[in-house]
């Protein structure tokens, strides 16, 4: 939980240290270029997550490929910042979460919706238009499939959810009879 914490935060911050869509692409780019890196080389992720190595050695290393890179300076400062506070590792979180956090600092909503079946445009046309009347704002869908919903769908925004779905009316239905 206390990592979940850590990852809004940073996110946050770094979103709302952008200042435009152009900077926000960079970065992001950056942010999935050094993600891809540590991927990419597993030897340099295990040197990079070792806890008992020094952390004025790990920034050495950082140093280096920054230098190799052509990072832009709010990328650079976010792994430096991240490798001083020994969170480095939580960086493919941000990575992830910045969208979520940009588009809410432009006043769109990210909401995630799971259905058994991927939906028609037709569909996700009715279906965000319906969240943003009921939202009042601009929302931005986030659209997965998950086989165990049955039919019908599943919506989450942030820590709230809207079962709409089969399995969910059963799951309801059970809860109702084991009370009687």
């Amino acid at each position: 939980m206390k990592s979940q914490v850590l990852i809004k935060k940073y996110s946050e911050g770094l979103a709302g240290a952008l200042k435009d869509s152009t900077e926000y692409e960079a970065i992001q780019s950056d942010l999935a270029d050094f993600c891809a890196l540590l991927q990419r080389f597993g030897q340099l992720r295990e040197v990079l997550f070792r806890p008992f190595l020094k952390t004025a050695k790990k920034g050495q290393i950082v140093q280096d490929i920054l230098a190799r890179k052509s990072y832009h300076p709010k990328t650079e400062r976010l792994l430096t910042l991240l490798l001083q506070h020994r969170r480095l590792g939580i960086l493919p979180q941000i990575a992830e979460d910045l969208p979520v956090r940009w588009r809410e600092k432009q006043g769109i909503q990210t909401i995630e919706v799971l259905s058994v079946v991927p939906l028609e445009e037709g569909q996700k046309r009715k279906l965000q238009a319906q969240l943003e009347r009921l939202e009042k704002s601009a929302v931005f869908l986030v659209y997965s499939m998950d086989p165990d919903i049955v039919g019908g769908l599943y919506i989450k925004k942030g820590n709230m959810a809207y079962d709409v779905s089969l399995k969910g009316q059963l799951t309801s239905l059970k809860e109702k009879i084991s009370e009687r």
